[in-house]
Parts: C-alpha cells; structure tokens; sequence
C-alpha cells in the first residue's frame, strides 16, 4: 500500500475547516495560459457561466492562446467565443465569428494580489454615439458590463478544475487529504465520506454511516476492481432490493463476491475530479432491469441506511467523494502527530495550526547542510546555524541565527549526525521565504520541499565534492532532496567563478575568509583536523606563514 507520510494533528483546525468559505483562496489560483479553466470572479464569489451570467458553480472556459499574453475565450461546448460591442452601450456577448467590431482578444492584468487579475479587452474600430472606441481598453465588470474604468471594475482569477475540487475537498473534510491513500491496493482501511465526515459501516441490512471509523477488507476481483468486506463478513452490493426490485440500494450480504443477477459486489475507485486521494467509488458496468449503470456511492448522512447509489453525480457535490484511510494514517491523525519525510516532501494549501512534527532528515555531523522546514523553532543543542547576511560581488557572508524561521533557508552544522527531530505545538506554513542579499550583484539562497530532479546549471549547491564538504557550481544534472536549499546568482557582472568566498563571522566583524581555499571547482567549508596554505594545498607539516586550520587562519611563527 502506498500512503502518503504526512501526519498531523488538526484539532485547533477543524473549527477552521467546519465553516465554509466564502471566498476560494489565491492557493487555489492558477496563472492564465491555454488551456481549460474556470472563471471566477473574486469581488462576487461567483463564476462566469456559457450565458456569461454570474452563478454559484462553476463552467469550463476554453482559453486559446492569441499571442501577446491574449486569448479567445469560449465556454466549453458553446462554439462560441466572447465577445464585447456596443449596442447603445458596452456589453458582452458570444458568437463563433471570431472577427468584426468586437474585442475578441482577452488579457489579464495582475491587481497586485497573488494570481488576481483584470480582465480586459481593447477595442479594434469605432462604434456608433462613441459608445465603442477603438484603441479604448474595456475592462470586465460583472454580468454582461464592461467599463473603461479600471478601479470600478470587478477583479477575476482562473481555476483548474482539479484546483476547484480540491478547495472543495479540503473546505467540506474534517480528516485532511494528507491522511488519505492516493494508490489502493489491497488492505484493511475505513471507507471515509469527505461531506457527511463519516465512514461506511453496517447498517443492519443497510450500509449506514457513522462517525466512528469501522476497518473493512478491500480485496481485488482480478479485473481493476474491488470487492469490500465489512467486519461481519458481508460484502457491500448495490443494485435492485431484491423483495420488491423497485428503486437503487446500498446494502451489505454475503451471498456472492461476484456480479450476479440484480446486484453488484465489485466497486472501481475512479479519481474524483483529479483530487489526490479522494475518489468516486461505483459499481462497474452492469444492466439491471434495462438499467445500465456505473453507479456511484453517495453519502445522505449519519443514518443506518446513510450511504445510497446513483448513476449520475451531482455537479459540485463532495458527498460522492471518498477516501481510504489506513488504520495506521488514521490512529496517526488521533494521535497527534505529523511526519515530515525528506523521501516525500511537504505540501500544504493553507498554513495548519497546532501540530506535533517529527522531521525525518538526514545531516552529517561535523559539515555543514544546507535546511529548511516549514516551522518556526529553537535551535537545538549542538547545532551551528548561519544564515546569509552580505554579498560583495565576490564573498559571501553568513552570520548566526538566533532562531530558525518557517520556509527560510539556512546552513547548519550539527555536532552529531541527525536523522530526525521534532517539534511541538507548531504552526506549519504553506510558503517558503527565500533569502536575498547583496546590491548589484545578490545571491539568492532558496530552499525547497519538494525534489528537485536537476537543480539548474550554474547555481551553486553545498556537498560532498571530491570528498570534502564544499560550496560549488552546478555544471551537471544533480538532484536535491526536500528541506534543503541551492544558491543563485543575479546581477549585472554576475558571478562567472566556479567558487564563491565565504565569510562566517558577520557578526563579530572576525574575518574567516575562505577564499583562497578552493580548487577549479569547489570552496572547502570544513575540514577537521587538515591544515592548507593559502593556495589550498593540504599540507601535513607546517612552516612558518600563515594557514588555514579548522576553518581558521593560525599563523605559524
């Protein structure tokens, strides 16, 4: 079984998660591009629809690049692209001429806000009564209005339909969807309804709901399908009641694992709108009574008979949406606490509050590693953790950190190897807080949560590089894992060296340059015990001059 790691206790969050909100957050955003999205507008918390009406759920738009940052938009199915005219007065309309005295061509204009735009068009010829002015921009107001006016009009964002349901997921659930099974297999798991917030369960000839979890048995029918096994042993069906073969049922009897007859005992899990970890659960194809189905399970409530059938969802509705919650995730989830696993990574659309976090990563005792968690924390005893202070054009500089701050990246040096450590009572942060220093020239220092397959050429990266710990460029594909970082460059000369001279001591003012202490490729960071001349040699007895011992300049008399 594949489960994702990531484990966390959300008790102060369910008072958050239990209101529904108002408006969809920027996390939920995506910048516009070809492609098909929703359109929402965020001053009215409603969405643009094919009769270019404002309403509460969504319709897909068909943006089609038209060069310059434009795009035709058309409601999906429709044929026809919108448009905007005069008529006595500006409004929008849609037709599938894609010419004329309309603007046809869209642009967004971002407000400032994250990936919150005006929408606009600009005029291509005259109208009658001046009312359609070309070379005038029109900006998108609300119901078929536009308005030259920027400030009156309403602001847009664009949503993926994967976004949208997401936002709906997360809003409607009380367990979070890092909890859920993204790949089933076979196991023993709780069937979880994200609306109703309750697990399947025996319903006493039914198949009821309840807010207990109840462990149920997925096993495979050889055919990409399942068959679910309550704790009594029966099998979930659904199909016609056989007493009196009127209306779809959800029940539960142990008479057949197989498709047989009225009913059926094999279930497909189809992915829900894209969401990871939440799926459809329906039956697979079968003909009852003339009645072809996939029939999909839905949640009425918590009830004995809580958990009913129907062929065709309805639109925007989280009661059909379940999860497989493995009895370790969920025990995990009760009990407080939340893994971090550099094998996985960390992603969160909202900052969560109240956790318990044992991170697990690895860091070499004696070296310095490149960090980054999305906490803020005390730095534990026996770590050494600096932070980029200054740059030069030639010599970057690192002074020590009183604390350790969420999403911000830094390089720490621990006395002993780490490979895991925890925190209590933290807030975790959705975003990371890159560190820039410098004038001109800077250097950016940038951590990240997820993996990086091929950090790009030319930044610079802290490892081991012919055996010694060291700060070098990146000429060749190499990979990084989670809660580490990399550096860049920018500027007008830029940095063209394959090393960068470190300094440690901002804080004291003591210089400990490390300039000199470099081959063609790398800057040694830390090297117990070896001693180097100012050329970089390693040198195995000393004469009089000055070296390079422990990280520190000693001059030998």
């Amino acid at each position: 079984m594949k489960t994702k790691t990531l484990l966390f206790f959300v008790t102060a969050l369910l008072s958050v998660m239990g209101a529904k909100a108002d408006v969809i957050p920027s996390s939920y955003y995506s910048e516009p591009a070809e492609g098909t999205f929703y359109i929402y507008n965020v001053t009215q918390d409603k969405f643009l629809n094919a009769s270019l009406d404002l309403v509460d759920n969504p319709t897909e738009i068909v943006f089609e690049d038209k060069g310059s940052g434009a795009y035709s938009i058309t409601p999906n199915g429709s044929g026809n692209c919108i448009k905007m005219g005069s008529n006595g007065t500006q409004f929008i309309w849609r037709n599938d001429a894609y010419s004329g005295h309309c603007g046809q061509k869209w642009s967004f204009t971002e407000d400032g806000s994250t990936k919150t735009y005006w929408f606009s068009t600009t005029a291509d010829q005259n109208y009658d009564n001046n009312y359609f002015i070309s070379g005038n921009t029109y900006y998108l107001n609300n119901k078929n209005s536009v308005t030259t006016n920027q400030a009156e009009a309403d602001k847009w964002a664009v949503i993926t339909e994967a976004d949208y349901y997401k936002f709906l997921v997360d809003r409607d659930t009380s367990i979070p969807s890092s909890f859920f099974t993204t790949t089933p297999t076979a196991g023993t798991y709780y069937l979880y309804n994200i609306e109703k917030n309750g697990f399947i369960c025996d319903g006493n000839n039914y198949v009821g709901l309840q807010s207990a979890p109840v462990a149920l048995s997925v096993t495979s029918d050889g055919n990409g399908a399942f068959y679910i096994q309550l704790p009594d042993n029966d099998y979930l069906h659904t199909g016609f009641a056989e007493i009196n073969k009127v209306g779809y049922h959800v029940w539960a009897d142990g008479k057949t694992t197989t498709t047989s007859g009225d009913y059926a005992a094999n279930w497909t899990l189809e992915s829900f709108h894209g969401v990871s970890g939440v799926f459809f659960v329906k039956s697979p194809v079968v003909t009852v009574h003339n009645i072809e189905g996939n029939w999909h399970l839905y949640a009425t409530g918590i009830a004995n008979n809580g958990v009913n059938a129907w062929p065709t969802p309805d639109a925007n509705k989280t009661n059909y949406a379940w999860a497989l919650i493995s009895e370790t995730d969920y025990t995990a989830w009760q009990n407080g606490f939340y893994t971090l696993d550099e094998a996985t990574g960390y992603s969160a659309e909202r900052d969560i509050e109240g956790v318990n976090v044992t991170v697990n990563k690895s860091m070499t005792a004696g070296v310095w590693n490149t960090f980054v968690v999305p906490f803020n924390m005390a730095i534990p005893s026996g770590w050494t953790v600096k932070e980029p202070k200054a740059f030069d054009g030639s010599t970057l500089t690192f002074g020590d950190a009183s604390s350790i701050v969420a999403g911000k990246p830094y390089i720490v040096k621990p006395t002993e190897a780490v490979t895991s450590f925890y925190a209590t009572s933290v807030t975790l942060k959705k975003d990371l807080n890159n560190t820039t220093v410098g004038t001109g020239t800077t250097v950016t220092m940038t951590g990240t949560y997820s993996k990086i397959d091929a950090v790009e050429n030319d930044s610079y990266i802290i490892g081991i590089k012919d055996g010694e710990n060291a700060l070098y460029k990146v000429n060749s594909t190499v990979s990084l894992k989670p809660f580490r970082a990399y550096f860049t460059v920018a500027g007008v000369a830029g940095v063209k060296a394959n090393v960068i001279g470190l300094n440690f001591d901002y804080e004291t003012g003591i210089t400990e340059h490390f300039e000199s202490i470099h081959n063609s490729e790398c800057i040694m960071l830390n090297e117990a015990g070896a001693m180097f001349d100012l050329s970089g040699r390693r040198v195995s007895k000393a004469q009089k001059g000055l070296y390079i011992l422990n990280g520190r300049k000693v001059l030998v008399k």
